[in-house]
């Protein structure tokens, strides 16, 4: 229940964060100005009133200041140059590292002592 919750919450704020609320809303506004023109002209002048932007709805009005406010609020905050810290000026290169050989096999570990059964036993 908690992880169904939490994952609500996060893709609810990523939602929010890209601006679909927006969509959404525009949605719901040209969905109802286009059901609004439709009663009263034909279809294809309803759907040309709809997004021509020349007879935008009071929801439509809403939702472009509520943009341009947000758009002002990020455009207020304060740019941070981010510095690098002074260091060494020339890139070196250096040899790689010698590789390291490996022990002998009789340096490893005691050799066996006896071969194995012959013929193998069965399993029971």
């Amino acid at each position: 229940m908690f992880k169904r919750a939490a994952k609500l919450a996060v893709i609810l704020a990523v939602a929010l964060s890209v601006g679909l609320h927006w969509v959404l809303l525009q949605s719901v506004a040209w969905t109802g100005m286009f059901v609004t023109f439709a009663q009263q002209t034909t279809l294809r002048e309803a759907l040309t009133k709809t997004f021509d932007g020349k007879n935008p709805c009071r929801i439509c009005k809403l939702i472009r200041e509520g943009q341009q406010s947000e758009q002002e609020k990020a455009s207020v905050l304060p740019l941070v140059k981010i510095e690098s810290v002074p260091g060494a000026t020339a890139f070196v290169l250096l040899p790689p590292v010698p590789a390291v050989a490996l022990p002998e096999l009789d340096q490893l570990g005691p050799q066996r002592a006896h071969s194995p059964p012959s013929p193998p036993p069965k399993a029971a």
